[in-house]
C-alpha cells in the first residue's frame, strides 16, 4: 500500500472540472499512487464513476476505498449501497468499504455483521470505519473486527491521539488520516480570514476567528521547520503525520496534477525527533480540550441526535412542572 492515498472528493465539491480531475488521477497512478479513496456522496456518485473511468484497464493494480452513508447502515440498505457503488465503479469487489459516519439509531454490531458477510462473499476485502469517535469503539465488542479507521487528523486536530490511536495500535487497525492539511490551513494558504474561499472551509472550526491566532502560531513553526529541510509547509505537515507510528497512509487531496508532485515531497525523509516534538508541543493546546464527539466541522450524527433527544426530554419534563 502506498503511504499516500489520493482523496477523490474534488468532483462536485472543490472543483467541477472533470477532465482535470481525471487527468490528476491518471497522473497519480503514473506516480505509483495506486490507493484511491472515494464515496457516493462525492458529487452524488460522480466521483466513483470517474474513478471507474481511470482504473478501467488497471483494476487489479489499484486499491479502491469507498464508503456508504450512515443512513444506509441497516443490513439491507447497506447491501444495496454496496451494489450501487460496484455498478458505478464497474468492478465486482471493493478493496476497502467504509462506514462514512456512525449512525444515530442503528447498532454498530448489526452493520459490522453485514459487512463481515459481504467480506466472506468476496464483495469487499476489508472493513473500514470513518469518523468513529471514542464512544463508537466502546460500543463494539471486539475492535479487531474493523480493519481500518479514517479519522480527521492533522497538527491542528489531534483528538484521536487521546484514546483512539492507542486502541488502533493495540488491535492492529490501520489508520488513514484525512484532511491532513486541515483543508489547506497548514499549507499556508490562509494567512488572513479574508483569504478563505466561500465554501465548506468556512465551517472548519480551526478557521474561525477565535482559533485563528493560534493557528498562525502553529503555521509559523511549520514554516520554520520546513525551511530547515528545504521542504514546503505542506510536505512538512504531511511528514509529521507519516512519522506517527500509528499512521498507515495519509489521504491527500489533489485537484490538479502538480499538487500530487508536491505531495510526493513528503516521502523518503524524516523529521528529527526534536522537530517532531516542537511541532507536537506547539500544536497540542488546540486539541487538549476536545471532547469525544467533537469534530472539525462541529457536526456529528450521533451528537446531533443526542442533543435533540436531550432537548425533547427536557421539554417533556419541564412541561408538567410548569403546570403544577
Amino acid at each position: 500500500m502506498p503511504r499516500l492515498c489520493v482523496g477523490c472528493m474534488a468532483t462536485g465539491w472543490a472543483s467541477d472540472d472533470e477532465a482535470r480531475f481525471v487527468a490528476t488521477l491518471r497522473h497519480a497512478l503514473d506516480l505509483g499512487l495506486t490507493f484511491l479513496d472515494t464515496a457516493p456522496t462525492y458529487g452524488n456518485g460522480r466521483s466513483e464513476e470517474l474513478v471507474a473511468e481511470v482504473i478501467s484497464e488497471c483494476r487489479n493494480k489499484v486499491i479502491i476505498a469507498t464508503k456508504f452513508n450512515y443512513t444506509h447502515s441497516y443490513p439491507q440498505t447497506l447491501r444495496r449501497s454496496l451494489e450501487d457503488s460496484l455498478q458505478r465503479l464497474r468492478t465486482d469487489y471493493i478493496d476497502l468499504f467504509q462506514q462514512h459516519w456512525p449512525p444515530p439509531n442503528v447498532p454498530l454490531a448489526d452493520t459490522i455483521g453485514e459487512l463481515e458477510r459481504l467480506k466472506r462473499e468476496g464483495k469487499i476485502r476489508a472493513i473500514g470505519a470513518s469518523n468513529w469517535m471514542e464512544p463508537e469503539w466502546n460500543e463494539l465488542d471486539d475492535p479487531s473486527r474493523i480493519d481500518s479507521l479514517q479519522p480527521a487528523y492533522n497538527l491542528l486536530w489531534r483528538s484521536v491521539e487521546k484514546n483512539v490511536l492507542p486502541l488502533c495500535r493495540r488491535y492492529g487497525i490501520a489508520v488513514l488520516p484525512y484532511s491532513p492539511l486541515c483543508q489547506g490551513a497548514l499549507a499556508g494558504r490562509f494567512r488572513r480570514l479574508e483569504d478563505l474561499p466561500n465554501d465548506s472551509r468556512r465551517s472548519n472550526r480551526r478557521l474561525q476567528p477565535n482559533y485563528f491566532p493560534r493557528l498562525i502560531e502553529v503555521l509559523d513553526v511549520v514554516e520554520h521547520v520546513a525551511s530547515k529541510y528545504g521542504k514546503t509547509p505542506s510536505q512538512t505537515a504531511l511528514r509529521w503525520l507519516l512519522d506517527q507510528d500509528s499512521v498507515t497512509a495519509v489521504i491527500v487531496g489533489a485537484s490538479k496534477p502538480e499538487q500530487l508532485e508536491e505531495n510526493l515531497g513528503a516521502l523518503n525523509w524524516k523529521l528529527e525527533p526534536a522537530d517532531r516534538r516542537w511541532l507536537a508541543d506547539v500544536s497540542w493546546p488546540l486539541s487538549a480540550d476536545l471532547g469525544p464527539w467533537d469534530t472539525l466541522w462541529g457536526w456529528h450524527p450521533r451528537k446531533t441526535q443526542i442533543a435533540y433527544q436531550n432537548s425533547d426530554l427536557q421539554a417533556r419534563e419541564s412541561g408538567p412542572r410548569g403546570l403544577v
